[in-house]
């Protein structure tokens, strides 16, 4: 352990102290949940959850997100500049929203080539 992320058995643990707290009032549902929504990411993952929505979205709408052309973005997607995840459901094709927002976050395309 790096002492940034919890453990699996210090999640359980902690559950198992908190949840009387949550039945008698002193700790609200909602807050009982978001506080195991981020510990449990920590222990599985290393990482917080995505505040990004998990969502499917459309072309026009990712090539928006991105400031190009959906042209353009059909024309790199093809060439496979993107490294976000897509979905087809039959002529329709979708790209995953939190992936999209990443790329965004990580910079992109970098001038003359792949990122």
């Amino acid at each position: 352990m790096n002492g940034k992320t919890f453990r699996e058995s210090t999640v359980k643990l902690l559950r198992r102290v908190i949840s009387p707290w949550m039945e008698v009032g002193v700790v609200s549902r909602d807050e009982f949940d978001l506080l195991f929504t981020y510990i449990g990411s920590q222990a599985k993952t290393g990482k917080p959850p995505s505040e990004v929505a998990p969502r499917l979205i459309r072309g026009p709408e990712a090539a928006e997100l991105l400031s190009v052309s959906y042209a353009e973005f059909r024309k790199l997607a093809a060439e496979g500049k993107f490294p976000f995840k897509r979905r087809v459901f039959g002529k329709n094709v979708r790209y995953y929203y939190p992936d999209i927002v990443e790329f965004m976050r990580t910079g992109g395309i970098e001038e003359g080539g792949d990122k």
